[in-house]
């Protein structure tokens, strides 16, 4: 069941709806962020939280490592308290964007403009994609900052990647934790039972 009132699970995104989200943010910097979470499937708050060295080697000349770093100390604690570092290859379309993106020369990647040292805060990004939503007609579909999460594991099982390979790329611990990211389509069930 997709959000509604902000409860349930988020939806999942189809391409085109990803490319109208990221259309109707006004900032490079916003932009930037919506792209790492689709591209890597990470949690908002990990992406915002990033230094500037967790993704470029040199910010001077762009020059990008070819995974986003996301140490353990900023991702989200599994349920018995352990973390994990995690790296996640950068896509083609991703490495364009932070190409384009002129971050901090130091520290993190998105600090708050308010308050030095400091990310920006997530409720301050989840006001600004609430905005984007509205503008791009898309603020009544159960979309959230989870669903580039959802949207990746999903797409990735739809084309046919193991399993076993969307939990590496994802960081799940656990497979049927994962299993409940993947959207299953009417058409996907009708497709199968065809091939009886």
């Amino acid at each position: 069941m997709p959000k509604r009132n902000r409860n349930g699970q988020a939806s999942t995104l189809s391409l085109l709806e990803v490319e109208k989200i990221y259309q109707a943010f006004n900032s490079d910097r916003d932009k930037v962020i919506w792209m790492i979470l689709c591209g890597t499937g990470e949690r908002i708050a990990a992406v915002l939280s990033l230094n500037v060295t967790d993704v470029y080697r040199n910010t001077q000349k762009s020059q990008i490592w070819d995974e986003i770093t996301f140490p353990s100390s900023i991702r989200k604690a599994r349920p018995d308290g352990s973390k994990e570092t995690r790296q996640v290859p950068i896509t083609r379309k991703l490495r364009v964007e932070l190409e384009k993106f002129k971050p901090p020369l130091h520290g993190l990647m998105f600090p708050s403009p308010q308050k030095p040292g400091q990310s920006i805060a997530r409720q301050t990004y989840d006001e600004l994609f609430r905005r984007a939503l509205v503008q791009c007609g898309l603020d009544r579909k159960g979309i959230s900052l989870h669903s580039p999460r959802r949207t990746l594991a999903t797409r990735l099982a739809a084309e046919g990647v193991p399993i076993n390979v969307i939990q590496k790329i994802t960081g799940h611990r656990s497979i049927s934790v994962l299993q409940r990211y993947i959207d299953v389509s009417d058409e996907q069930v009708k497709s199968a039972l065809e091939m009886l």
